[in-house]
């Protein structure tokens, strides 16, 4: 039986500046012309851009761990925009009884708005990574 802990710790926090890697796909979202045109400021970063800056944070802290057997369930909520410095934070329990972290991360933008959240688990593989 799993037991919930209540001790948290932070990890290192990412700063990354946001790359609209499909600005070019012209009649899109991501295309700044068709991005204003919806009322947006420019083209938006892709959200899989927007989780892959949120795996990085697990990769680093995690390794072989997260990749293995951990799990991943993100969720976009506000556009993020090429050129923005994003931050990314994240919290993890301690290790359960079982060996399970549990993180929850999420995406800020320059204004102080969460732009995406999400929640991991892994088995941690040592006591410097509960």
């Amino acid at each position: 039986m799993t037991t919930a802990s209540t001790e948290m710790r932070d990890l290192p926090t990412l700063r990354i500046k946001a790359i609209n890697s499909a600005s070019e796909s012209v009649g899109s979202i991501h295309d700044d012309a068709k991005a204003r045109e919806m009322g947006y400021r420019g083209g938006l970063v892709p959200g899989v851009t927007i989780m892959g800056y949120m795996s990085r944070l697990m990769y680093e802290n995690f390794a072989g761990a997260w990749t293995e057997g951990g799990t991943f369930h993100g969720l976009l909520r506000r556009p993020v925009y090429e050129g923005d410095e994003v931050t990314v934070e994240a919290v993890a329990s301690a290790r359960d009884s079982e060996g399970q972290i549990a993180v929850e991360i999420k995406v800020i933008d320059p204004d102080g708005n969460v732009c995406a959240r999400a929640n991991a688990t892994c088995r941690a593989e040592s006591e410097a990574q509960a």
